[in-house]
């Protein structure tokens, strides 16, 4: 992706103040465009990226992201970061709780911030939605059933989502990882081989070919990384 291949368009990356949301909106920033990350809490003043200005949002709180949407002209792009991981557990030791806190933290935060995105991509008649899913949304092996059926909810809610906007000059699509080398990722699975796992920066050029203008025949696809 060359640097000006977004200038003069607007992106907004949720999800910004974690590990891959910041490397998201620095792809974003590095190929011009106009970058707005938003998250539940703005980053410390050491770890603002420059170039990005930032936004405090509960992506949870659909009166406050609807507000978020309308305080300026509809993005071109939206790439959604946010999520949360569970670890595997056997069923019969299911918890209601962490499945619950799953869905909402995975699913219903995509799909609200689907439904924003497209109401203003709607008006303007064109965009960019890329969420994030997760190669645990498509194997049984290893993968936790809360955190493994909230990806999946995500991979159909693009799905769905690219049904309904196909045609308009909109596009719905997700980027599916298996694992990306993150602070929070090495904590949680000390002994494994890091040094083999994707980089952010390489899974971040994902968001970039989704998001691109001439990505338009690109719609509803769940991209492995």
């Amino acid at each position: 992706m060359t640097k000006d291949a977004f200038t003069g368009l607007d992106v907004l990356v949720f999800g910004a103040a974690g590990a891959l949301g910041a490397g998201v909106a620095a792809a974003f920033a590095a190929a011009g465009a106009t970058v707005t990350g938003a998250d539940r809490f703005e980053p410390a003043a050491g770890k603002r990226l420059d170039g990005v200005r930032y936004a405090a949002v509960d992506v949870l709180d659909d009166v406050a992201l609807g507000s978020l949407f309308d305080a300026g002209a509809a993005p071109w792009a939206v790439a959604n970061t946010v999520g949360g991981f569970a670890p595997r557990r056997a069923l019969a030791e299911l918890d209601a709780a962490e499945l619950t806190g799953q869905v909402e933290l995975n699913l219903v935060t995509a799909a609200l911030i689907t439904k924003h995105a497209l109401r203003a991509m709607q008006h303007a008649g064109r965009g960019r939605i890329v969420h994030t899913a997760s190669r645990a949304g498509v194997v049984n092996a290893g993968s936790g059933f809360a955190y493994s059926v909230s990806k999946l909810g995500v991979l159909h809610l693009v799905s769905m989502a690219a049904d309904e906007v196909r045609g308009t000059g909109i596009t719905v699509n997700c980027v599916v990882p298996s694992i990306i080398d993150t602070p929070a990722n090495r904590a949680a699975m000390p002994a494994a081989d890091h040094d083999s796992w994707p980089k952010v920066a390489d899974v971040a050029r994902s968001y970039l070919y989704l998001a691109a203008p001439g990505s338009a025949l690109v719609n509803g696809a769940a991209i492995p990384v």
